[in-house]
């Protein structure tokens, strides 16, 4: 899998930042897998588990309070309230 830019950032600053090949949320219309080449998009993120994949094999699991997703040709960002690993 082809990896890409993730940016996760809270107002403690940012909380992750590195080339990973997925990014799971829950946005408002419903699950999200946001992947390299992926089409440009802002959406509203609800609070649930999500994850951050480094690769294919390595998921870190974690958890949001909801936010804002912008996936562009350079990457993605997500701003959340909060955001912990649980791992």
């Amino acid at each position: 899998m082809k990896a890409f830019r993730l940016v996760v950032s809270s107002p403690d600053g940012n909380k992750f930042e590195g080339d990973v090949v997925k990014f799971d949320v829950r946005g408002v219309e419903g699950e999200l897998a946001i992947m390299a080449g992926h089409t440009p998009f802002v959406t509203s993120v609800l609070s649930a588990p999500c994850a951050v994949w480094l690769d294919e094999d390595t998921k870190k699991a974690a958890v949001c309070d909801g936010g804002l997703l912008t996936v562009g040709a350079d990457g993605a960002t997500f701003i959340s309230g909060s955001f912990e690993f649980t791992e």
